[in-house]
């Protein structure tokens, strides 16, 4: 059986074949292509995943203007923190201070305290300017003022000068008094009444 298409219709193929239509068609053609040219290569070769970039929740702590730590003026170097010391003797006790470096300060001296019994006990300047100069200071604690106790005992130095409260400093050391052999009180010098130790002094308040 023969079908007759009516000669009023026509197919697709010819309506593309005619010449205003043509350039369309070929465009149609080249668009199809490159998509399902790109849908082709992306199943290929994926995409790789990048992770993201991520930031550190760390924080750097960040101290405050004013509130940068304190620089002691003066040191304790003797002695040390924790050591066994005798009860009842004398004991030396020696350090370290920035002594006269400020030159707008005067009459800066190192003072000592020992279980806050008031009132503070002037050092001996023992630095290599000869007198004034705290940059190295001793002192020898006797039962004149006070004495070590049995347990603990907090020696507490002092530096100060007359026209700058500014440069007020203080350092402390705790150590145990005990009681018995093999402790030791001395150091080099140490006596009430030898050179450069002693003490006498101006009096500290």
């Amino acid at each position: 059986m023969i079908n007759i298409v009516p000669s009023g219709t026509k197919s697709l193929a010819q309506l593309l074949l005619r010449p205003q239509y043509i350039g369309g068609a070929i465009f149609l053609l080249l668009f199809s292509s490159v998509v399902f040219g790109n849908l082709a290569y992306a199943q290929v070769f994926p995409q790789s995943q990048i992770p993201a970039p991520t930031t550190s929740n760390k924080s750097h702590p960040i101290v405050p203007f004013g509130k940068q730590p304190k620089v002691h003026n003066v040191k304790i170097t003797s002695p040390t923190k924790g050591q066994r010391v005798p009860v009842g003797k004398n004991l030396f006790v020696s350090g370290t201070s920035v002594g006269n470096s400020n030159p707008t300060s005067i009459n800066c001296l190192v003072s000592v305290i020992v279980n806050g019994i008031k009132p503070y006990q002037p050092t001996s300047p023992a630095g290599p300017h000869g007198s004034g100069d705290y940059s190295k200071w001793n002192f020898v604690l006797t039962p004149k003022y006070t004495t070590m106790k049995e347990g603990q005992n907090k020696i507490t130095a002092k530096y100060s000068c007359a026209n700058n409260a500014a440069v007020l400093s203080h350092n402390s050391v705790n150590v145990t008094g005990v009681t018995g052999p093999g402790v030791n009180s001395t150091g080099p010098g140490v006596n009430s009444t030898g050179p450069g130790v002693n003490s006498t002094g101006p009096k500290v308040g």
